[in-house]
C-alpha cells in the first residue's frame, strides 16, 4: 500500500500544481490579452504575452515535476527534504519570473477603432515581494527539516521500521 499510496499522492499533487502554476495563469493572461471594456479594446502587447507564458510554463513544469517527487517520497526521508527544498526554491524563482517576464507590471494599450489612445499599467510588484518574504521564511523552515532528517536519520529509520505485534514492539 505504501508505494501505491505515495505514487498516487504524488500524481494528485503534481496535477494540482499543474493547474495552479500553468493552467490558471495561462487562461488568465490569455483572457486579458485581448480584453474589451465598455466598447474600448484593451490589448496586452504580444511580446509581453509570449514572454510571460514562456516563463510561467517553464517554471510550472519544473515545479510540478518536483511536486511529484516531493509528495511521492516517504515521510521524513532525505529525498523528501531535498525535493521539498528544491521545490521551494523553484517556487521562489517562479514568483520572481513574474517580475522579469513583465507580469508584475502589465501594460495594456487602449485602442479605439485602430487608434491608440494611451495605455494602462497594472503594477503588482509589492505583492510579489510579499510572497518572496513568505517563501524565504518557508525556505528556512524546510532547510531546518532537511538538516533534521540528516542528523536524526538513524532514529527516524529505527522508528519507521519498528512494528507492533500483540502490543509488543519488535525491532
Amino acid at each position: 500500500m505504501g508505494r501505491f499510496y505515495n505514487t498516487t499522492k504524488g500524481v494528485i499533487f503534481m496535477s494540482i500544481y499543474i493547474v495552479t502554476t500553468m493552467v490558471i495563469p495561462y487562461f488568465t493572461f490569455t483572457f486579458i490579452k485581448d480584453m474589451q471594456l465598455l466598447g474600448v479594446d484593451i490589448v496586452l502587447e504580444q511580446q509581453n504575452y509570449e514572454r510571460i507564458i514562456y516563463w510561467v510554463s517553464t517554471f510550472g513544469l519544473l515545479i510540478s515535476s518536483c511536486a511529484f517527487f516531493n509528495y511521492s517520497s516517504p515521510k521524513q526521508s532525505i529525498r523528501k527534504g531535498t525535493f521539498a527544498l528544491i521545490q521551494l526554491i523553484l517556487n521562489c524563482l517562479y514568483i520572481w519570473s513574474y517580475k522579469f517576464s513583465g507580469a508584475t507590471e502589465v501594460r495594456f494599450e487602449i485602442v479605439v477603432e485602430v487608434v491608440n489612445i494611451g495605455f494602462i499599467t497594472v503594477n503588482v510588484q509589492s505583492m510579489v515581494m510579499l510572497y518572496m518574504g513568505t517563501y524565504f521564511l518557508t525556505i528556512l523552515l524546510k532547510g531546518y527539516d532537511f538538516f533534521d532528517y540528516i542528523i536524526n536519520r538513524k532514529k527516524i529509520r529505527e522508528k519507521r521500521y519498528k512494528t507492533t505485534i500483540g502490543g509488543k514492539e519488535i525491532s
